[in-house]
């Protein structure tokens, strides 16, 4: 498989870098807050609330997510988008109806560039041979076999 002429063109190189840079923005913040109030904050966490450890886990998801993209887009891509999903599901669980906006400015900054990597990798993932092309390979590996036999 061929790679497709789209791989660099100035589309997928500008979607690529702004991908980085917003993801690298959001994974700044949150290790902001790690810094910041983390000691205090994650030994009070609780497995049975929605918006205790299981929000902490889901945002190092989407922030590992953000991180692997770098390098295979396609997986941390995902990673960012499932755990940006998570994020937002179990803040408005946790929470109720009146958090849905907090909880929809908390997953842009990881959403949009978990999707960002995604759209870059679809861009740029080998394209499949031609009809084409499958079917002169399969009748020059015919003649080759034939003149092998022949001789």
């Amino acid at each position: 498989m061929k790679k497709d002429p789209n791989m660099n063109d100035g589309l997928t190189k500008g979607l690529r870098w702004s991908a980085r840079v917003v993801g690298l923005f959001a994974i700044g913040l949150f290790l902001l807050f790690l810094v910041e109030s983390g000691a205090r904050i994650i030994p009070a966490l609780s497995w049975s609330s929605p918006r205790g450890m299981p929000l902490l886990i889901a945002m190092i998801v989407a922030a590992l997510g953000v991180l692997v993209a770098w390098r295979w887009e396609l997986v941390g891509g995902a990673m960012a988008v499932v755990g940006a999903v998570a994020i937002f599901f179990l803040v408005y669980a946790g929470g109720g109806a009146h958090l849905f906006r907090a909880a929809l400015i908390l997953i842009v900054p990881l959403v949009v560039p978990g999707i960002l990597f995604l759209v870059c990798h679809l861009r740029t993932r080998p394209s499949p041979p031609s009809e084409e092309a499958l079917i002169t390979e399969a009748y020059s590996g015919d003649s080759a076999k034939l003149q092998a036999n022949s001789g």
